[in-house]
């Protein structure tokens, strides 16, 4: 089994990437499509305090030693697609014995769940009471916030990056809730 972990990675995003990622890995590890997972926790990689989701991305293989000679193979492929979604990149390999891997697979069951064989609630159904503000205001703002923030930098060159980060908030706020307040008007 091989298994990709995607670290300080949005969850969504890693979801998209590790769909367009599948089929060039298998034929790059020259393995069954059963044999490789990714692994996308909710993590953020931090360095001296401060987040760097987008900006670093840690990747993590682990795979049995037969998966080796494929290595820089998996690699360019990684680099190539992991460009879309962060600035750096950092991938490690570790490599196991399999005769310490156990695998158990219930025979009732499918290996995997996919879009045809999982069931879907009520509840993965959002009623249209509760749909949230993004939800109802799905439309992009197409109107100027950055010359308020610009001003407020000119006036404040030496301003911390707490206090630039609480007026890019502020005015965003105020700018969303006057987007969505001319939305309902209309």
């Amino acid at each position: 089994m091989i298994l990709i972990s995607l670290l300080g990675m949005d969850i969504y995003q890693a979801e998209a990437l590790s769909k367009k990622l599948h089929k060039p890995l298998v034929e790059a590890f020259a393995c069954d499509e059963d044999e490789l997972n990714f692994y996308a926790p909710s993590s953020f990689i931090i360095h001296d305090g401060v987040e760097q989701t987008a900006y670093r991305i840690e990747v993590i293989v682990r795979a049995p030693y037969e998966y080796q000679e494929h290595e820089k193979e998996v690699v360019d492929i990684l680099l190539k697609f992991l460009d879309e979604v962060a600035v750096h990149q950092h991938i490690v390999f570790n490599y196991f014995d399999e005769e310490h891997e156990y695998i158990r697979i219930q025979d009732d069951y499918p290996t995997y769940m996919t879009e045809t064989n999982t069931v879907k609630t009520d509840a993965d159904n959002h009623d249209e009471d509760e749909k949230t503000e993004e939800e109802m205001y799905d439309e992009p703002y197409y109107g100027d916030i950055i010359s308020e923030f610009d001003e407020y930098i000119k006036e404040h060159p030496d301003a911390t990056d707490k206090e630039v980060y609480e007026v890019l908030s502020g005015i965003r706020e105020k700018v969303t809730a006057e987007h969505h307040k001319s939305k309902k008007e209309s």
